[in-house]
């Protein structure tokens, strides 16, 4: 758990700069050392998904830091039975004295250029997920929930005339192979892990035959393949991604191979689609 939470503090935020009228928070805006950090202070459940999972490791960070207090996380907004939605976080500045409620997001995305606009060339691997979606539910339901009345009663020592709202937006991109290098207008270019191609293409192309691959569990995306010390072979890892592929699921792939003496160590997704 050590690398996946190296893994989410060393993300880089989607956006540099506020974004489809949202203002993004920066996790360098904290002082905190990442590598002093003790995992063991992180309690979490082993089948936690990953959205949740780097939930806990913000609300740790920000319990280890010196410019921040927790104030709420993951609280629902219940009415009449009826779920309204939940809020993510409110923490407190303490140097500015002001409220920030955050929304978190921890996102994979593959560039799928055949839309027309950029913004919507986002999509999640198994296209079921898409940047602009999420965005729409964060500035018309998730923000807009905050001054709900009846949010009000769930949050009463919080000042909402002295509250900021952002967006704490992770997020990897990936490519076309055959766009590797391509450089995007949208987002940080930080972002681009690796690149995608199908499964068709994965196994015609007798480059992957001489690579040692991993498939890595979903809660291990998050880590630095780097930090992977169980490689197989090219037979063993195509027979976990047809498994996958069988299921309509798109997994991530580590790859480490050498090329002129130096090893490279890359990402990417196959395909289902």
């Amino acid at each position: 758990m050590n690398n996946q939470i190296k893994g989410f503090y060393n993300t880089p935020s989607l956006f540099k700069d506020s974004f489809y009228d949202l203002e993004v928070f920066e996790l360098d805006d904290i002082s905190f050392d990442i590598n002093s950090f003790d995992i063991n202070n992180i309690q979490i459940l082993q089948q936690l998904p990953l959205g949740k999972r780097v939930e806990y490791f913000f609300d740790a960070i920000i319990a280890h830091c010196s410019n921040y207090e927790r104030v709420i996380r993951n609280i629902q907004i219940i009415h009449d039975k009826h779920t309204l939605g939940e809020l993510d976080f409110i923490i407190y500045d303490i140097k500015r004295e002001k409220y920030i409620h955050i929304e978190m997001q921890y996102k994979f995305y593959l560039y799928d250029e055949s839309f027309e606009n950029e913004i919507d060339r986002y999509i999640g691997p198994n296209r079921s997920d898409t940047l602009v979606l999420k965005l729409q539910r964060l500035k018309n339901k998730q923000f807009p929930l905050l001054f709900n009345e009846v949010t009000k009663s769930y949050i009463p020592n919080v000042d909402l005339n002295n509250i900021e709202q952002k967006i704490l937006f992770k997020a990897n991109i990936f490519l076309p192979r055959y766009l590797k290098n391509k450089k995007l207008s949208l987002i940080n270019n930080e972002c681009i892990s690796g690149y995608y191609l199908s499964f068709k293409e994965f196994i015609e192309d007798d480059t992957f035959r001489k690579m040692s691959l991993f498939v890595p569990d979903k809660f291990d995306w998050i880590s630095d393949p780097a930090s992977n010390e169980n490689w197989k072979s090219y037979e063993e890892a195509k027979e976990e991604i047809e498994y996958f592929i069988n299921l309509n699921a798109s997994p991530l792939i580590w790859s480490k191979y050498t090329n002129n003496g130096e090893t490279i160590i890359e990402r990417f997704f196959v395909t289902c689609w």
